[in-house]
């Protein structure tokens, strides 16, 4: 649905007519032109008609988003309205192809990412990054078919972070970050290197300052830093785990965020039962799935439940079991 139709529609809901919502800046005409597509508009009109029908800006991209893109807010798990650029798009269908190529051929997952990245143009920036993340995926899927003679898991690990190192420099060169550089980190934080994780979580709340108190942003800084801290633990470097752990700790401080703060007390049991008492840290890993039981969210509860299961094989076979999250 396009911006004149899905107008249009709002304000038939409202029981408006064209009068009524016209004014100095616009006419009848010319609104009745827009509806039809048959005329541009720009944001200061725009702006102004949609505040005639009582319809903030954000309501009214997140209701072109969920015509455009029905998917795009459970792929990408966040608020489809606030984000409506193609990149974010693309993102959704990457998590898309590389979920089903997991679960079901990585033989299909090849062919799914070839076919993204020949629609990339490596001119545009957000595109070449697109490109980078299908070669990497491409490349962990015909490792898993046997494709790659070399297995050796720590040259696997360097030859990814290689095709990943323009992510990493464009990262570090970005004074204020804005929600794509925390999608950027995201997507490819499973690419980096410990130390190169370690010295972006800090920048990465430091340089999203300016935008600290956009909803998207804070929920985006939440999940890195436990993306993070997971990579941390996995790998047994206690001290960068602790840090990333008083990190999240200090940004979710008072925010009425009790989700985040939820996640952040099962997170501090994993630590606990990894690094210092397992009693106590089951303990605490119990107590956050109970409040989201409480809270009626039995797919949290689900999910906290498997990564408990997974995190416990970890802790016995470390070698062999990890948990990122």
């Amino acid at each position: 649905m396009d911006e004149g139709t899905l107008f249009r529609k709002l304000r038939k809901d409202r029981g408006l007519s064209l009068e009524q919502v016209s004014d100095e800046l616009n006419s009848v005409s010319f609104i009745s032109k827009f509806e039809k597509g048959n005329s541009n508009i720009s944001l200061h009109r725009m702006e102004r008609l949609l505040n005639n029908i009582n319809v903030s800006v954000e309501e009214f991209f997140y209701l072109r988003e969920l015509e455009k893109n029905t998917t795009l807010n459970e792929d990408i798990k966040i608020l489809r309205g606030y984000l409506t650029s193609e990149f974010y798009y693309y993102v959704a269908r990457l998590l898309s192809v590389n979920d089903q190529a997991v679960k079901k051929s990585f033989e299909i997952g090849i062919i799914e990412m070839k076919k993204i990245k020949d629609e990339m143009d490596a001119k545009k920036s957000w595109q070449k990054f697109i490109a980078i993340y299908c070669d990497i995926c491409i490349y962990t899927y015909k490792n898993n078919l046997d494709e790659i003679k070399d297995k050796n898991p720590k040259k696997i690990m360097e030859e990814i972070n290689i095709i990943s190192k323009p992510v990493i420099t464009y990262l570090y060169k970005v004074e204020d970050w804005s929600v794509f550089e925390l999608v950027l980190f995201k997507l490819f934080l499973f690419t980096f290197k410990a130390e190169q994780i370690h010295q972006l979580l800090p920048l990465a709340i430091a340089r999203t300052e300016k935008e600290s108190q956009f909803h998207v942003m804070m929920k985006f800084k939440s999940e890195i830093i436990f993306s993070g801290f997971s990579y941390f633990v996995n790998y047994r470097l206690q001290e960068w785990a602790k840090e990333s752990l008083d990190l999240a700790r200090k940004m979710l401080k008072n925010q009425m965020d009790l989700t985040s703060s939820t996640c952040l007390l099962f997170y501090e049991g994993w630590y606990q039962l990894i690094f210092e008492d397992f009693e106590k840290g089951i303990e605490s890993c119990h107590q956050a799935i109970s409040i989201f039981r409480i809270l009626e969210q039995p797919k949290m509860e689900g999910s906290f439940k498997l990564i408990l299961r997974n995190i416990l094989k970890n802790k016995e076979q470390p070698d062999e079991y990890f948990m990122f999250v």
